[in-house]
């Protein structure tokens, strides 16, 4: 009995296996579809410019802002009175020390204001959500940096950020797809298909087998 479930565990870890692999050769076989031009993916709502080629979307990412959880007055005072005297019996009083404060800002923190589809081309990344959207051109991108499942995207044309939470499992997918994209916005096509099949390559030999 123990050889049998050893070898129906041994049969189901290759089928788990296998089936990975032909993801991976699909998603590469795509991949390489849409680059060399005999593939298009849906664009679900995103209106391409001219020569704009769409190389991938993620559904349901957070769009990321810094909000304050609120703040409170700090610093004042009711101060006290004391007696100065009585006009027609009533007493009168005179209130010394009393501070108006100072309103303190609560403390910033990240803060999902939105949620939404980002999608990457060859051109541009653009969010597109229920309230908000965010463009950012290739022209004018200084940089993409990962932090903790986010991506940090910087423009020269915005004074801040625009942040998106893509989450851990999609990271690495993500900026693979925008390292794909600037390269071609950079001309250098050739390059990446060539590395794609490279990659396929690999992919291919390193099949699987019982």
């Amino acid at each position: 009995m123990f050889e049998k479930r050893k070898a129906r565990d041994a049969t189901n870890a290759l089928e788990d296996a296998t089936s990975q692999w032909s993801a991976r050769i699909a998603a590469l076989e795509s991949l390489i579809g849409v680059v060399d031009g005999s593939k298009v993916l849906p664009t679900n709502g995103l209106l391409l410019k001219p020569g704009e080629v769409l190389l991938g979307q993620v559904q349901q990412v957070g769009l990321i802002q810094e909000r304050s959880d609120g703040g409170h007055s700090q610093g004042a005072s009711q101060g006290f009175s004391i007696p100065i005297g009585s006009i027609k019996g009533r007493s009168v009083r005179y209130r010394v020390g009393a501070t108006r404060g100072h309103y303190v800002q609560g403390q910033p923190h990240p803060t999902a204001v939105d949620h939404g589809t980002l999608s990457i081309t060859n051109q541009r990344i653009v969010y597109q959500g229920a309230t908000k959207t965010a463009e950012c051109l290739f022209t004018k991108l200084l940089g993409v940096q990962q932090s903790d499942g986010a991506l940090v995207i910087s423009v020269s044309n915005r004074q801040k950020p625009t942040i998106v939470h893509v989450g851990g499992s999609l990271e690495d997918w993500v900026t693979d797809r925008i390292s794909i994209a600037t390269s071609l916005y950079q001309g250098d096509r050739d390059e990446v298909l060539a590395r794609l099949h490279e990659q396929r390559d690999e992919v291919a030999a390193a099949k699987p087998s019982a």
